[in-house]
Order: C-alpha cells, then structure tokens, then sequence
C-alpha cells in the first residue's frame, strides 16, 4: 500500500466513489486543489457533495492535528460543501479525537 504513488491513490478513491454511484466525481488537479482531492456529488432527493482530502503518507507518518484543522477550514470555506471526508494510508495522531478545536466537527 505505501509503495503506490499518491496521485494513484487519489484515482483509486475517485474510482471508489464511482463505484458507490456518485453521479460525478472530480479528481481535482494535482496543485492548486485548494485542499481538496476529491469532490463527489450525488444529486436528487438528500444531495450530498463530499470533498475528500487523501493523505497518501508513509509509515510512521501520522495525519496531525494541524492537518484536520486546516480541512477543517478547507470545509468551512466551501458553501457547497455537506461532508468532509479525509482518506489516509496512515493513522491519526493520538488523543486527535479529543481535540477541542476538531471534535465538534465529527459526526461520532
């Protein structure tokens, strides 16, 4: 898994969220994404629009606090926005779900 290139794994999510039968789905270019990878929409009835952040990081590479915090104001900035979903080949760093400033903002 850690040896497939990040932009492999970026397509591999897009695919993924095809597959789940979002009507479209964007793989955004490589810079100037403006922090978000992936943008899937699902129209009709209950319409999301999901920006997804991947984090292709290596062993021992921990997504950080600050990492969601600044998707967090990735979120915040996109109007259109109505869940935000960060996909890693890693880990979280610890205690990051007790982290006052990034709790409120999942779901459970």
């Amino acid at each position: 898994m850690h040896e497939i290139d990040y932009r492999k794994w970026e397509e591999i999510i897009a695919g993924s969220y095809e597959r789940a039968g979002f009507d479209e789905v964007i793989l955004t270019p490589i810079s100037g994404d403006l922090g978000r990878d992936i943008i899937a929409i699902k129209s009709g009835i209950g319409a999301i629009r999901v920006i997804d952040q991947v984090k292709a990081y290596k062993p021992g590479h921990v997504v950080s606090a600050n990492d969601v915090r600044a998707f967090i104001g990735v979120l915040s900035a996109d109007q259109n926005a109505t869940k935000g979903v960060m996909t890693t080949t890693s880990v979280f760093a610890p205690k990051i779900y007790n982290d006052p400033s990034i709790k409120g903002f999942m779901p459970y």
